[in-house]
């Protein structure tokens, strides 16, 4: 595609032009995607068996919040990325302990 079709397009859809990702930064979002949806799965199991209605609430909510973070994965910056991959281990370790326990 000629590069004046390319910005005419990026321009109409109200963009801007990125270069492609490189091979490190493709493994740091498959891995970020990973554990995001490792979380929200967790959360929505949990919410499944909960009777408390209250706490139900709460883990539905963070099902939804797991949903959009997701959602704008392509849209996090890379010092959010890392942010996720350094935090969200810990946070599905508790999770799946708690889901065990």
């Amino acid at each position: 595609m000629p590069d004046e079709v390319r910005k005419r397009l990026t321009d109409a859809l109200g963009g801007r032009p990125v270069p492609p990702h490189g091979p490190a930064e493709r493994v740091e979002r498959e891995r970020v995607r990973t554990l995001l949806q490792s979380v929200a799965s967790c959360y929505n199991s949990l919410a499944a068996r909960e009777t408390d209605p209250e706490r139900r609430a709460e883990l539905v909510a963070q099902v939804g919040f797991q949903d959009n973070e997701l959602r704008r994965l392509d849209a996090m910056s890379g010092a959010e990325r890392r942010t996720v991959i350094s935090t969200y281990p810990e946070l599905l370790a508790r999770l799946r302990a708690e889901l065990d326990g």
